[in-house]
């Protein structure tokens, strides 16, 4: 292995949590940007652009989210068309 298994991520002083979906990494980010926002001990302005940024990710992540969900549906829909597909041609 050529470095850290990027599926299990740190959150700050807490226990690690696996990360494998768009969600995982959502939960992710909103409990980072809690810690951060409620982190009275970091520079107002740093504080800010990190904050910026990790809601622009966490956007991202939302938007990918709700498309894997839709995905899914699409495919489930498609599985259940072939399914009655396979089944009329049967008789």
């Amino acid at each position: 292995m050529k470095g850290p298994d990027m599926s299990m991520a740190s959150t700050a002083g807490r226990n690690r949590v696996q990360v494998q979906t768009a969600a995982d990494v959502r939960r992710l980010l909103a409990a980072e940007i809690k810690s951060l926002a409620a982190n009275p001990d970091l520079d107002p302005i740093a504080r800010a652009r990190v904050l910026a940024h990790l809601t622009g990710v966490a956007l991202r992540a939302m938007e990918r989210e709700t498309l894997e969900a839709r995905v899914e549906a699409i495919e489930s829909a498609l599985n259940v068309r072939s399914q009655a597909h396979t089944k009329e041609t049967k008789r």
